[in-house]
């Protein structure tokens, strides 16, 4: 940091909409038996249904992921002890594909029909996100810096002092990411879903940026 005897101190604050370029959809699978061996039979048995179906719908069996596949012990507290209730297994599986329109009303008869085909689903969403952020995270900090900039300058100029030069930039936190849908869908086995379902329209991804600038000023 270079040695001023003024300066000024702004936060800089952006954020910027993107249209998604992929989704995934990620369904939950959990089963508790009295074995591990029949756990893992009935979620076996949903993973060869989930399977039939993606291709049923067009989906490429090679782009339905497994990421995840947990062994426990189920327990309750029962009568002040913890009781034993069976043996789970839970297993998180993804599918990854880009956003097209042929894409999108793939995965909208695959939800449709998913949660009266797989008896031990938990949970299916749709998550909408970016590839190759780089130029986006660049031109969202870029606007954050013009924001604080525009705030100096509009300070200083009350002050009728000048801005000399930019001393330091910082990110106060890291770039927030997040989606934004108008009518996000989310399935689950207890509300189950129609042939009606919709996915949703409005999609974009919001990126947030918050940057900490300190000018060097002087006297006019």
């Amino acid at each position: 940091m270079k040695e001023k005897e003024y300066i000024v101190s702004v936060t800089g604050y952006s954020r910027i909409f993107v249209k998604p370029n992929y989704f995934t959809i990620d369904v939950s699978l959990g089963c508790i038996s009295d074995t591990m061996d029949n756990s893992l039979k009935k979620i076996n048995k949903d993973m060869t249904s989930l399977y039939r179906l993606a291709e049923s719908v067009g989906i490429k069996k090679e782009i339905v992921n497994v990421v995840d596949l947990n062994f426990d012990l189920e327990y309750e507290w029962k009568k002040n002890t913890y009781i034993f209730v069976g043996y789970k297994v839970e297993q998180q599986v993804t599918i990854e594909m880009d956003v097209t329109s042929e894409n999108e009303t793939m995965a909208k008869i695959f939800i449709s029909r998913i949660s009266g085909l797989l008896s031990n689903m938990k949970q299916c969403k749709i998550n909408y996100n970016l590839k190759n952020k780089k130029e986006h995270l660049k031109k969202v900090r870029e606007l954050a810096f013009l924001d604080a900039q525009e705030k100096a300058e509009q300070y200083t100029k009350l002050a009728n002092i000048k801005i000399v030069g930019t001393n330091t930039i910082s990110d106060i936190e890291p770039i927030q990411q997040y989606s934004r849908n108008n009518a996000p869908y989310e399935c689950d086995s207890l509300s189950g879903s129609g042939e009606d379902t919709s996915l949703p329209n409005g999609k974009k991804i919001v990126l947030e940026s918050k940057v900490f600038v300190v000018f060097d000023i002087g006297k006019k």
